[in-house]
């Protein structure tokens, strides 16, 4: 073999995969093989967990539920995985090739919120993927407050009820990174926290006009 360092192409993402992958590549069939790589390839690599149901892994792996199901009992029956609560899989330690860290549960309740906040508005129609779990918990690391996000989806969602009202195509908000520059926005704004309540107030009315409209589709955008 030659001496020359190994150089990746692209240095995040990566997963490290040593004997505990190699071991479940023997010991498991292909479709649950298949759902524990997935796991452990967007799970959160601090906790080994990700916020995930059988629906959401069916459309995620376009496979159907008659597919995703045996395979996730073959994981927890093997002690592959396991529920840490409901809707949050772990794949377990020996499963696992980091270490663990204890702060995982305060960062489960912030993408708890950050999902509850996402998903509230009428003009977002978003599946909070692994990809949004992942920006919420970089969120977190960044020290953004779950006010200061809050802030930002009302700005966004006022923004875009008026520009659709206002006859712009009816886009739908799908991915929390639609929000990120508006936090830098919220950031930097000197207002006080009365600004904020009528942007609130603001982003409802704006959301029950557009709900009047009978007939109206709104297709995703990021």
């Amino acid at each position: 073999m030659s001496g020359t360092p190994l150089v990746l192409k692209h240095p995040t993402g990566w997963f490290a995969a040593g004997d505990q992958f190699r071991e479940a590549l023997v010991q498991l069939s292909d479709p649950a093989f298949k759902l524990y790589a997935w796991l452990c390839l967007n799970a959160d690599r601090h906790t080994g967990q990700l916020r995930s149901t059988v629906p959401e892994l069916s459309s995620t792996l376009k496979k159907p539920g008659t597919w995703v199901d045996p395979a996730l009992q073959e994981l927890l029956e093997g002690g592959v995985c396991r529920w840490a609560k409901p809707g949050v899989l772990e794949v377990a330690d020996p499963y696992w090739p980091y270490e663990k860290q204890s702060s995982g549960q305060e960062s489960l309740d912030y993408v708890d919120e950050v999902r509850r906040m996402l998903l509230a508005p009428a003009c977002v129609r978003c599946s909070f993927t692994p990809a949004d779990e992942r920006l919420a918990r970089n969120l977190a690391e960044r020290g953004i407050s779950l006010e200061q996000l809050q802030r930002a989806i009302w700005l966004g969602c006022a923004r875009k009820y008026m520009a659709m009202l206002n006859g712009q195509p009816p886009m739908a908000i799908s991915s929390l990174r639609y929000f990120i520059r508006l936090i830098e926005e919220v950031q930097q704004a000197e207002v006080s926290d009365s600004y904020w309540q009528h942007v609130r107030s603001k982003a409802g009315q704006l959301e029950h006009q557009w709900l009047r409209r009978d007939g109206r589709t709104v297709a995703a955008t990021r």
